[in-house]
């Protein structure tokens, strides 16, 4: 049985007992045989059932044991309430049916709002885009050459700069082909001398030479690149001639001498003395070290060169090869383009083969100073000084050539192209000839 029957039945049952009540109250209840008198508040609001259309009196339904079933068939409004109690039930009646269809609707509020409104709100996914912007890589490249993948331990040290000599008993020199920069000019009696120039002094070879005594005019070109300066001895003031190590002392620069430090240097067994002194690249910053030198750069003091990103021809005039007189007392440099790794070659000069991305002629005046009485033998020497001040040049490279004019300026050395603007190198080693604009120096292109 439901509970809504249940509820039915227990109200049934009340009505019931009201009635056995009421019998025992029988006195208060009127017989069939008598008249029954209604209140005149229920005559207005029905009429009493016809008696005589019906066997039964209405009291005499509710003597009867009524079923659920029978209730319902026979239970009506119109019937007249005995004594307040069947007016009592009818009222429970419309109570039980109000809170039933207040139960009923807050069951289909509560169905509809339970699945309309108690649903979690739908939850609003808020697609969020990052864009992720990859920095390019940074490149670091050789400020001698311009080439990338440069040590980076390197950035912001000093170069150094070695002389090494170029007599015919020097030549092969060792390692030539190391250098980043290898600058050459004449020194006396129609000898060159080079000045090898190495960005990251942490990446040297086992051994570079023979290196060979300081003179006046590649101390000052050292300087341009704020180097430390390596040699082997060096030359002394006498009469109108300025020295090698008198111009180092002047201008206070940091040098390490093979006369006087002899950790780094040693003498090889296959030449003869004195060109067979070499330096050892392991050896050398353990030197500075000791020394107590600068090694971070002064940048206000570095030359730094302008590069191309790639190696381009730097006009539309051509220059497979190249001819290169220093001096009317030298020989010739030639060198022959090789379009395949776009740089010249020198095959004869050194005794071995040598390349370079850039071949850059500056022509500058020099001076020829004699020393008389040379070290006392009565005998007189010849020395050679460049100006370096400024002057017009050529730069030959991937298989063309373009004039340009140089200057240096508060110590740092410049190339500017005709139209004033900087001039760019192509990234690689370079060739820097000193050749002398008073005294017969040459280039020759085809």
């Amino acid at each position: 049985m439901s509970n809504k029957d249940e509820e039915i039945e227990k109200i049934l049952k009340e009505i019931k007992d009201g009635k056995e009540d009421g019998n025992e109250n029988s006195s208060k209840i009127p017989q069939e045989s008598e008249p029954v008198t209604e209140p005149a508040a229920l005559e207005t609001e029905a009429p009493l059932p016809d008696t005589e259309s019906s066997s039964t009196s209405v009291f005499e339904s509710e003597s009867k044991d009524i079923s659920f079933g029978d209730w319902q068939d026979n239970y009506s409004d119109d019937y007249a309430d005995n004594g307040g109690n069947m007016l009592t039930n009818s009222r429970k009646k419309i109570i039980i049916g109000i809170v039933a269809a207040v139960v009923l609707i807050a069951a289909v509020c509560g169905v509809y709002f339970g699945f309309f409104y108690e649903k979690e709100e739908p939850t609003t996914t808020t697609v969020t885009t990052t864009t992720t912007t990859t920095a390019a890589p940074v490149i670091i490249r050789n400020p001698l050459t311009g080439e990338p993948d440069y040590n980076e331990n390197a950035v912001g040290k000093r170069p150094i700069a070695v002389v090494v000599e170029n007599s015919s008993a020097a030549r092969p020199q060792y390692n030539i082909n190391t250098p980043d920069i290898i600058v050459e000019g004449e020194v006396e009696g129609g000898e060159t001398r080079m000045l090898w120039f190495y960005s990251d002094m942490t990446n040297l070879p086992e051994m570079m030479g023979p290196v060979r005594s300081a003179r006046p005019s590649y101390v000052k070109f050292s300087e341009l690149f704020d180097s430390l300066y390596i040699h082997y001895g060096g030359s002394h003031s006498k009469g109108d001639y300025i020295g090698g190590y008198e111009t180092i002392s002047a201008d206070n620069v940091d040098d390490i001498d093979g006369m006087t430090v002899s950790s780094c240097f040693k003498r090889t067994s296959d030449r003869k003395s004195p060109h067979n002194a070499v330096l050892l690249g392991e050896k050398l910053i353990g030197a500075i070290e000791n020394k107590n030198y600068r090694t971070e750069l002064d940048k206000s003091s570095f030359s730094q060169f302008e590069f191309n990103e790639e190696v381009v021809p730097v006009s539309s005039t051509p220059c497979n090869t190249v001819g290169v007189k220093i001096s009317s007392s030298t020989r010739t440099h030639n060198l022959t383009y090789n379009a395949e790794d776009k740089q010249y070659v020198n095959e004869n000069d050194y005794k071995t083969e040598v390349r370079f991305t850039n071949v850059i002629v500056m022509f500058a005046d020099s001076t020829y100073i004699v020393k008389h009485n040379y070290k006392g033998s009565g005998k007189s020497e010849t020395y050679l000084n460049y100006d370096l001040s400024s002057g017009k040049g050529q730069l030959i490279s991937c298989g063309s050539v373009v004039d340009f004019e140089w200057s240096v300026n508060n110590g740092i050395l410049s190339f500017k192209d005709m139209n004033g603007a900087e001039l760019k190198l192509n990234p690689g080693k370079s060739w820097i000839c000193l050749a002398s604009s008073n005294h017969q120096g040459s280039v020759t292109v085809e």
